[in-house]
């Protein structure tokens, strides 16, 4: 599956899922990858690492500002974007008891709103070349609920859904697909994070018995956005090892 000609930009893009995703577009040949991500060091690293193709641009998703920027050095560099991966986001571990609005409001910020600005930007773009592909990672989180994060990250996971299905009815007719990656627990930095407890439990619910690599995840998404896919809109796909199975 080949990306020749197309431009991307994947949000959250200098580690993990993001990170994964933006290799696999690079190996796909695509014209050019955006690596957006609020972490400016870590996005010019691996652009350095990537070659001409890749575009570091430090952007915070909860910004609107920052969005148009990105959007901008796109166009300047590569003058098109063909596939938008709203891929950002936050997954703080915070109790029931010690969940306050404040951190419910930034978990949506970044989560749901966030891509849903990213979105916007992108579809005016895209409406006029009449060819877009939007993917949104979602989480296995949208369906059962968070497992051991904030509760807002499962809501926001569940929003995105509803966001995408949305966008795919709405810009179906202007060649633009949109549709949603579900990963279950999947060998990154954030879930290193978790204690060894919990990474262990997300093991013993998981059919095949083991994390997913992120480079699992990126080639989903790199088949959603290919011409492998020109007729699948409004799908969730699961990338979670049986674990919705239990």
């Amino acid at each position: 599956m080949k990306l020749t000609d197309r431009v991307a930009i994947v949000t959250g893009a200098a580690s993990g899922i993001g990170k994964a995703v933006v290799e696999t577009f690079v190996e796909a040949e695509a014209a050019g990858v955006i690596i957006a991500d609020i972490n400016a060091n870590a996005a010019h690293e691996l652009a350095g690492q990537l070659g001409q193709a890749a575009l570091a641009v430090q952007t915070d998703v909860s910004n609107p500002t920052s969005i148009e920027n990105m959007v901008k050095a796109a166009m300047d560099r590569f003058g098109r974007i063909d596939i938008l991966v709203n891929n950002a986001g936050i997954c703080p571990v915070v109790a029931w008891d010690d969940t306050t609005i404040e951190d419910w409001n930034r978990v949506l910020a970044v989560n749901l709103t966030g891509m849903f600005a990213c979105t916007k930007a992108v579809i005016p773009i895209m409406r006029k070349q009449e060819y877009g592909r939007i993917v949104y990672m979602s989480s296995t989180a949208a369906t059962v609920g968070s497992l051991v994060a904030h509760v807002a990250y499962g809501a926001s996971k569940a929003g995105m859904l509803a966001l995408m299905k949305s966008v795919a009815k709405g810009f179906a007719s202007c060649g633009i697909t949109a549709n949603a990656v579900s990963p279950g627990t999947i060998d990154t930095p954030l879930t290193d994070s978790f204690s060894p407890s919990i990474q262990a439990a997300f093991k013993a619910n998981c059919a095949m018995k083991r994390r997913g690599d992120a480079k699992e995840i990126a080639d989903a998404v790199l088949f959603l956005v290919s011409d492998r896919a020109t007729y699948i809109t409004g799908e969730n796909l699961s990338v979670d090892g049986g674990f919705a199975l239990r």
